[in-house]
């Protein structure tokens, strides 16, 4: 799938984009959360969706058909996280554990991708409308908006990660 090829291209710019500072420069709470709450969010929310879509998945046939509400949830949520605005993260992944080293973070984030691939490599023809997973706030989505929301959400913390540097910088 070649959304999951722009999610994992776009998470090594902004993994690349870090490389210069340190350790301690990862932790700093200058700006609410650290680089690495950052990044734990991000793969918290993103092995929470893997583990929820393979749970959803053993309903087979029985998975709501992907619907006009759903492609609609989808086109306000990407456009939501297009935006500057900040809204609270859902309770569960709220709180990401900030106290990994890069190497940490980085190791588990590529198990969630490696994770993802395999599912979406062994994702089933026969149920590409199906709307697989159920996002927050768009509601029910297909796999391939599925992916996209989290390719979105990793571009709405990119900008997040440069606030924070701007922030360290000072």
């Amino acid at each position: 799938m070649q959304l999951f090829d722009v999610l994992q291209e776009e998470r090594e710019c902004l993994i690349s984009s870090i490389d210069d500072l340190e350790e301690n420069e990862l932790h700093n709470q200058c700006y609410g959360w650290n680089i690495i709450q950052v990044f734990s969010h991000l793969n918290m929310s993103e092995k929470a969706s893997v583990l929820y879509m393979k749970k959803k998945m053993r309903a087979g046939e029985h998975m709501p058909k992907f619907s006009f509400r759903g492609k609609i949830g989808f086109f306000f949520t990407k456009r939501l996280l297009q935006s500057s605005l900040k809204w609270n993260a859902p309770k569960v992944i709220a709180s990401p554990n900030g106290d990994f080293s890069l190497e940490e973070i980085k190791e588990q984030w590529n198990q969630t991708r490696s994770e993802m691939k395999n599912y979406i490599h062994e994702y089933p023809h026969e149920f590409i409308n199906r709307a697989v997973y159920k996002h927050p706030f768009a509601g029910r989505l297909d796999l391939r908006c599925a992916v996209g929301s989290f390719v979105y959400h990793q571009r709405h913390h990119v900008h997040q990660v440069r606030r924070i540097r701007k922030m360290i910088s000072k």
